[in-house]
């Protein structure tokens, strides 16, 4: 019995490896990837800022909640595999507005603003491409082609008080 319970583990921890050391180098891919401001009074906005494992052609939404009388920049990077340019999107929670598209903007990977309202926004991020990850390769219930293009996101936020501008 305690033969099989090891085996099992042992086989578990293997199977479980790989996944979790993809998601250990994603954790803080936009600290070790991030394209940070010169400007020196942006800080790092720890709480929101955040990377994931992404597969081609995927979206993922993430929330910011931002301040009257801040700046804001928005920053992502990614790995090359992905493809690009990655697409971003700001959306008003509270009435779904669409507020900034960067395929608008040439499909920039960074974005800075003045919040002159207090609210609550979502990020919507787009990988372009499309996942070969939903094909079944068998007859077999649940049996899936693993998907071999995935890659880091990393979403980098800064945020610093809106300076006073003249005297």
């Amino acid at each position: 019995m305690l033969k099989s319970r090891t085996l099992f583990f042992t086989i578990s921890f293997f199977l479980i490896l790989p996944v979790l050391s993809f998601s250990q180098r994603c954790g803080s891919y936009h600290i070790t990837h991030g394209n940070f401001s010169e400007n020196k009074f942006y800080q790092i906005h720890k709480e929101a800022s955040r990377s994931a494992l992404f597969v081609k052609g995927e979206t993922s939404h993430m929330y910011l909640e931002v301040f009257n009388g801040r700046d804001y920049r928005i920053s992502i990077t990614h790995d090359d595999i992905l493809g690009g340019p990655i697409r971003f999107k700001l959306i008003d929670q509270e009435d779904d507005a669409l507020l900034y598209d960067n395929a608008n903007d040439n499909y920039t990977q960074e974005f800075e603003f003045t919040v002159t309202k207090s609210r609550m926004l979502i990020i919507e991020i787009s990988v372009p491409g499309s996942s070969v990850g939903l094909e079944k390769t068998s007859q077999e219930k649940g049996l899936f082609k693993k998907d071999t293009e995935i890659g880091c996101v990393g979403v980098l936020i800064e945020h610093m008080i809106t300076p006073r501008k003249g005297f």
